[in-house]
């Protein structure tokens, strides 16, 4: 599959049972973008969490990726689902994901051109998050 943002690959996953009443779209998986990090939702995921290094060394695995990808695809509305965010933050921090790190390697990666303003949405993170 490839994004509807960017046309760039994607990583199909399976979204996780806690994560799905944080998420606007109830469908059961989702696709992020290797290139500008879009998240879209799909009908039939994979069974087994994918591997997510292709999006950035370090990036989380199994269902603690799966719960920083779908943050992921909230943070260009942070006014909107502020709550959702703290929450899935909170979920992946309790998996040892320092979020904040996270996004800066992002940032930092050169090849990832994220669709939302990194620097601004890290920043706004930060504040709450904190």
């Amino acid at each position: 599959m490839t994004c509807p943002n960017c046309g760039g690959e994607t990583l199909v996953f399976p979204v996780p049972e806690a994560v799905r009443d944080h998420l606007p779209d109830d469908r059961p998986g989702a696709a992020i973008c290797r290139d500008c990090l879009t998240v879209t939702p799909e009908d039939e995921p994979p069974m087994d969490y994918p591997d997510f290094t292709p999006l950035l060394d370090g990036f989380p695995e199994g269902e603690t990726g799966a719960v920083v990808a779908s943050m992921l695809a909230l943070v260009d509305s942070l006014a909107l689902y502020r709550q959702d965010i703290e929450a899935l933050a909170t979920m992946a921090e309790r998996e040892g994901v320092d979020v904040l790190l996270l996004l800066d390697r992002i940032a930092a990666s050169g090849r990832i051109q994220p669709h939302f303003d990194i620097d601004r949405r890290r920043t706004q993170l930060e504040q709450f998050l904190r």
